[in-house]
């Protein structure tokens, strides 16, 4: 049976209970078992999914996963703050993804203020919790499709 590991940053948590919320409805829906692991901030997102990928190939068989959703959530501030945690964060999922060859849905929100956030964490509105989880599930489908699922 397929796995699933959700990396949720909880920095806004109002914002990411619609995030794993759309998520895990998707999830449920495609029949796929997951797990989830929960960390402060987005920035952290990149250094818990290179930990997760690390305790797999030392033989944790507990840490082994079919595919990846993040989750989290950064806000224009009046700092230039939210550039550089937003572009790193992205930057450092985007590496993983490649030179693991992860099935990875990302559902990180970078957005200028909190009503956009709140729309696209919605799952009744724009659902990116559940975008995240689809394009996860697609790149499985990806990875079996060339042969190269575990």
């Amino acid at each position: 049976m397929s796995r699933v590991l959700i990396i949720e940053a909880r920095f806004y948590d109002h914002i990411a209970d619609g995030l794993l919320a759309g998520a895990r409805e998707e999830l449920d829906k495609a029949g796929i078992s997951h797990d989830l692991l929960v960390v402060p901030g987005i920035f952290e997102l990149p250094a818990a999914l290179k930990l997760v990928v690390t305790a797999a190939e030392q033989g944790n068989d507990s840490a082994r996963y079919d595919g990846f959703v993040t989750l989290g959530c950064a806000i224009r501030g009046e700092s230039d703050h939210y550039h550089h945690v937003g572009a790193e964060c992205m930057r450092g999922i985007a590496d993983l993804s490649m030179a693991y060859d992860l099935a990875l849905g990302n559902g990180v929100l970078t957005v200028h203020n909190e009503a956009q956030a709140l729309a696209r964490s919605d799952p009744a509105r724009k659902n990116l919790g559940g975008q995240a989880a689809r394009a996860c599930l697609r790149m499985m489908a990806v990875k079996r499709d060339l042969g190269l699922a575990k």
